[in-house]
């Protein structure tokens, strides 16, 4: 039996953790088929401490590669990289998960070797401006998914004031 109440354990997994936003789970032959797909805009300057994608239903046998961006409308910030494309995630089973690693954007995001567990260290990324709205997004390239669902989450913390992340999808 847990001593804290459910919503101070939610709390405690905030401060420590960041604030998580996941998105609805996501069809990959829509998501992952050769186009820029925003997940998630961003409010302000976050500090980006963890963005994953989880298997939810296994991925198809087509070598999709994956990778996340950034884009921003305010200020006027064209797409750019929060990381290098992954290797294939062509039959991805359920609970494997595409993780972005952070630091270094030629980083590529990293699959986990073995489902419901991401044995990665990541390094945090500051992304967005001071009063900025960005997106957050996901492109796939080589081969386009015909099957397959996915969520992706992240956790973050707000570095400006007013700063937040919404799920767009």
């Amino acid at each position: 039996m847990p001593s804290y109440s459910p919503s101070t354990i939610a709390r405690i997994g905030d401060l420590v953790n960041g604030i998580r936003v996941t998105t609805v789970a996501l069809a990959g032959e829509t998501y992952l088929e050769g186009t820029q797909h925003e997940l998630f805009t961003v409010h302000g300057r976050i500090k980006i401490h963890e963005l994953f994608s989880e298997v939810t239903e296994i991925f198809s046998n087509n070598a999709a590669l994956v990778q996340y961006n950034f884009t921003s409308s305010s200020p006027v910030i064209a797409v750019q990289p929060l990381c290098a494309v992954s290797i294939s995630v062509a039959q991805l089973a359920v609970g494997e998960r595409i993780t972005w690693v952070g630091g270094a954007v030629g980083t590529a995001a990293v699959l986990t070797a073995t489902a419901g567990i991401t044995d990665v260290n990541r390094t945090s990324q500051i992304v967005g401006t001071d009063g900025g709205v960005a997106t957050i997004g996901i492109l796939n390239t080589i081969a386009n998914l015909t099957d397959g669902t996915f969520k992706t989450s992240i956790f973050y913390t707000p570095m400006s004031d007013g700063a937040y992340v919404e799920a767009l999808v």
